[in-house]
């Protein structure tokens, strides 16, 4: 099992876009994978679940503040989990039966709090930091015996609820368009993890997101990401599957479309190149194990 983030502070760069393709594309190659929205904005949730599904998820507080809320009280053990996935994701072919999503919440901001006043009703920060360890090995356990993959879809941000995820995730991913600002974002990404001390969780790679052939610049930060040049000697390596700026891309990420196979939704030129990136990402877990 591996739990992978999708993360950049850059906004912007498709990292919803991947995390729903390469979702749906592990599922449709038969594994068991779970889908965390992480992002406020709640953009994944809703392409793999609908508007309808999605809302009543809210209403039902089966989201992942929900869970996180419930994380932190007393009672939180493995079975506390499962209420708050919701299952048979995707508009493809009627849902998956092996891809499932905790969508997010617009109360996912409300988490911080939540968390200073847990912190609080403990009599030490040492106390604390063992009661919340004790609740991530509880959450990771669960996971890791339930799914082959789980990929969290994350703002352009190390929001609180994204600290708590990187410290049960085995590593990230960092979509990025090639051009300098987003670049940067991903520079700044390292950054702040190394500065926030998540040294357990290692990079796994870039995909090269919204890429144009005809951009001069993107082909040329792509050619100095491939000879290794500052800063890509400091970058994760990209993977060699490019995700170009398409319409087609753009229109499998409108809500409300049903589509009935991987390869109806993305084309068979696209549906390659998921595939090929999530051979490449096996390879390269495989290859840290």
């Amino acid at each position: 099992m591996a739990i992978l983030l999708m993360v950049n502070l850059k906004g912007g760069v498709a990292k919803t876009a991947n995390a729903v393709a390469v979702a749906e594309c592990l599922a449709d190659e038969g594994h068991n994978v779970l889908l965390i929205d992480a992002d406020h904005q709640c953009t994944a949730s809703e392409l793999l679940l609908g508007e309808e599904k999605r809302h009543r998820s809210e209403k039902r507080r089966q989201t992942l503040h929900d869970l996180l809320a419930e994380m932190l009280g007393d009672e939180f053990e493995d079975a506390s989990i499962p209420p708050f996935i919701v299952e048979g994701a995707s508009n493809i072919g009627g849902g998956y039966d092996n891809l499932h999503v905790v969508p997010c919440s617009i109360r996912i901001d409300d988490f911080a709090t939540n968390m200073t006043k847990a912190k609080r009703e403990h009599r030490s920060l040492d106390e604390w930091r063992k009661e919340l360890n004790k609740k991530r090995r509880i959450l990771h356990r669960a996971l890791d015996g339930t799914y082959d993959y789980v990929l969290v879809d994350c703002p352009p941000s190390l929001a609180m609820q994204v600290q708590v995820l990187v410290t049960i995730a085995d590593a990230y991913i960092i979509p990025t368009i090639p051009d300098q600002l987003s670049v940067r974002g991903s520079e700044a990404l390292l950054d702040r993890l190394r500065r926030g001390n998540f040294k357990s969780v290692r990079p796994l790679g870039l995909i090269w997101s919204l890429y144009r052939q005809g951009a001069p610049v993107h082909r040329q930060m792509v050619e100095r990401a491939g000879r290794g040049e500052p800063p890509f000697d400091e970058l994760p390596a990209p993977f060699s599957a490019i995700i170009p700026n398409a319409a087609r891309i753009a229109e499998s990420m409108e809500p409300g479309k049903a589509y009935p196979t991987f390869v109806a939704k993305y084309t068979t030129d696209f549906a390659r190149r998921y595939r090929g990136l999530c051979a490449e990402i096996r390879e390269r877990l495989n290859a840290a194990r």
